[in-house]
């Protein structure tokens, strides 16, 4: 591995957790596992969406273009997961019970 990508990793990590933990602070999870679950979901897509964010959004191509993309890619993909839950929940309540 080049050190060009290692220190692009490292940015996107850092971003990633970076945006989970903004996250955090304003849509805070009802549960332990919610965390968790958003946690990991928010570190994933803030690595592996970071460079399409980074060229969508216009941030620049230098490091801190890299950080800002990953941060807002993983604060949406914990918000995304989050809506995603809701959905799920508010569709199986709305399911009519089955007729005998």
């Amino acid at each position: 591995m080049t050190p060009e990508f290692l220190s692009a990793m490292i940015l996107k990590l850092e971003g990633s957790l970076a945006g989970a933990i903004v996250a955090l602070v304003f849509v805070p999870p009802r549960t332990k596992s919610g965390f968790f679950r958003r946690s990991i979901v928010a570190l994933i897509c803030g690595v592996a969406f970071a460079p399409v964010v980074r060229f969508k959004a216009g941030f620049s191509d230098d490091a801190e273009g890299l950080f800002a993309a990953a941060c807002l890619a993983a604060f949406v993909s914990w918000w995304f997961a989050g809506a995603i839950k809701r959905a799920a929940e508010a569709w199986q309540s709305t399911k009519p019970a089955k007729e005998e």
